[in-house]
């Protein structure tokens, strides 16, 4: 997998190719400190698989970064970095191209936990509390969720237990539980139970 970290701080570089490497030694990651520099990295060679991108990268606005990342690596998952931010910039990102979002003041396990699932070309986004305020928490939630979490969702619906969901996947227990806290976070249930219930009465809204 090849991976390209865009970010001024060294210590967020270096911390997050620490978090990338224990769990592969597979991988390999570029650094640009610059966004100039990750433009020669790009026209070089496009095949990235994903794209870490600091949004606090000086030398260059955030919109015509992710343009100009669309344009020379389209098919690279975009995952953005930042320290807290108003969540309209946070949200006018998501919907300029980039897939995940990693806050850099995540904690160990909350970090841990999206690089798992990146590195399996998952999408990442944190609990729905950083990403919505009042207004947006009205809109549908399964716009936080992932393709795979809502697969997730219907095998669980259907009664399965974890490792019969993993063996129809083809992924690990441990990935299941991952989505799965990560599920019950976003539709702020606590249970399985409650998951499914969600679920089943969400599937007959859309019916009706």
């Amino acid at each position: 997998m090849k991976i390209l970290i865009i970010g001024s701080q060294f210590f967020v570089r270096a911390g997050l190719i620490q978090v990338l490497t224990g769990f592969s030694d597979e991988l390999a990651i570029y650094e640009a400190p610059t966004f100039a520099i990750a433009q020669e990295y790009l026209h070089h060679q496009s095949d990235y698989n994903l794209i870490f991108l600091d949004m606090d990268i000086p030398d260059v606005e955030i919109r015509p970064c992710l343009q100009t990342l669309k344009k020379l690596s389209p098919s690279a998952h975009i995952v953005l970095l930042s320290w807290p931010r108003p969540l309209s910039e946070i949200r006018q990102a998501l919907s300029n191209g980039v897939r995940s979002y990693l806050p850099k003041d995540a904690n160990a396990e909350e970090a841990k936990q999206a690089v798992r699932l990146l590195l399996q070309n998952d999408r990442y986004l944190p609990e729905e509390s950083r990403l919505s305020d009042a207004n947006t928490r009205q809109g549908p939630v399964e716009h936080f969720l992932s393709p795979r979490q809502l697969e997730i969702m219907q095998l669980l619906a259907q009664g399965l237990s974890n490792k019969e969901i993993a063996t129809i996947l083809g992924i690990t227990e441990g990935t299941i539980r991952v989505h799965l806290s990560a599920i019950f976070k976003a539709i702020r249930v606590s249970n399985r139970t409650e998951a499914t219930l969600w679920y089943l009465l969400r599937q007959k809204r859309l019916v009706n």
